[in-house]
């Protein structure tokens, strides 16, 4: 097939493109926010350079965008050549077999005005909060609406989001929920014993959906027992830091960070996971957040918010990890820190559970899942061909 995908230059969006590299589908790239194409994907049919201005840029124009979405809408096509109309005019140029669209809101949501001007048939990916979170905004609700009614086929990250897109209006073709950037390759190398490992891991993102710092604030309520620990918070915001400075001047503890937009290399937060007794992702909102994945991978027992009951799709509480109900819930998640660093079974128990996930999640498993997909898209196409 020939495959348009719509997609930014993200690694999770690079991982699953490149699952298609070797095989006979016939691959086209485009970034609606016009961003250089990612090294990876130098091998696909990609079209860069497009975005273009009409007019000179008039003073406001962000702030338009930001509070006035619908108004900004309207204006922007006078202003720039718009994602929506270089998608019409590639679309229309290479006639591609399907269109996949991948994440909803800088992605997806262009390509619903060029479906009310022609046909293609839409391929959609769904990640984190796409739908989660975001259908609570009026502006947004509206958009997710009128885009699950015009998608053909769908990919999540997750099962509660397939729900979601039926109940809210999606009639297509579920496809399966597969991990965002497809599946992965464990070096088991890096994998240290349960009783070797002391470093508390903690994913450090503090905005409208992170709550890195009530993970830092249960550390410091089980300080005791932490003292004897090296913590690493890996892409930290800068109030994140902030704490991070306040807790090591204060407690003189073993704590390191990497910030948000300068982080490490993806091998050396693996060896990190590798190495973590623990691993701690607070937030509001997501689907299936990788890293939670990787820390199971790894060997690290995961302390994970359970947004939307999306995480006990991969955790059995107590089990193979410990789910945290409520985000902000510091006592929930000092109680997490507290049972899981003094209860030897119990962590023991999680990475044996937590090993089979290196087989059902493996890059050659998911790789042949997604590409059995994407052979009965192809399959439909050619039947209502025939048809």
């Amino acid at each position: 097939m020939k495959i348009l995908f719509v997609a930014m230059q993200y690694i999770h969006a690079v991982r699953w493109i490149n699952q298609l590299k070797d095989s006979s589908h016939d691959v086209y790239v485009f970034d609606c926010l016009d961003r250089p194409i990612h090294e990876e994907l130098q091998w696909t049919n990609y079209v860069t350079g497009w975005k273009k201005r009409k007019i000179r840029r008039l003073k406001g124009e962000t702030f338009l965008k930001k509070k006035f979405p619908r108004l900004n809408e309207k204006v922007e096509p006078l202003l720039k050549v718009t994602a929506s109309e270089k998608l019409q005019e590639l679309i229309e140029e290479i006639k591609p077999d399907i269109v996949h669209s991948m994440e909803l809101q800088t992605e997806s949501y262009p390509l619903i005005s060029v479906r009310k001007k022609i046909h293609f048939k839409w391929v959609c990916s769904t990640w984190g909060s796409d739908i989660y979170h975001f259908y609570n905004d009026s502006f947004h609700k509206e958009k997710i609406k009128t885009l699950l009614a015009q998608i053909d086929y769908l990919f999540t990250d997750n099962v509660r989001d397939i729900a979601l897109a039926q109940q809210y209006g999606f009639l297509g073709k579920a496809l399966g929920s597969y991990p965002g950037g497809g599946g992965f390759l464990v070096d088991e190398e890096m994998i240290t014993p349960v009783e070797n490992r002391k470093l508390i891991l903690v994913k450090g993102y503090h905005h409208w959906a992170g709550c890195a710092l009530h993970a830092l604030k249960a550390l410091e309520n089980t300080i005791h027992l932490v003292k004897e620990y090296h913590i690493h918070v890996y892409a930290a915001h800068p109030v994140v830091v902030t704490e991070i400075e306040r807790l090591q001047s204060e407690y003189q503890l073993q704590i390191t960070y990497t910030k948000r937009g300068f982080e490490e290399s993806h091998t050396s937060l693996m060896k990190k996971f590798g190495a973590a007794k623990i691993a701690i992702g607070i937030s509001i909102t997501d689907g299936i957040p990788n890293t939670m994945l990787e820390a199971m991978l790894y060997g690290a027992f995961p302390i994970q918010t359970n947004p939307g009951n999306v995480s006990e799709e991969y955790i059995t509480h107590q089990i193979n990890g410990w789910l945290i109900n409520d985000a902000e819930n510091i006592h929930e998640i000092t109680t997490a820190i507290k049972e899981s660093l003094t209860n030897k079974e119990l962590l023991l128990t999680a990475f044996e559970n937590n090993k089979k996930y290196r087989t059902s999640l493996s890059y050659q498993c998911i790789q042949q899942k997604v590409l059995e997909a994407y052979q009965k898209i192809q399959q439909n196409l050619k039947n209502n061909h025939d048809n």
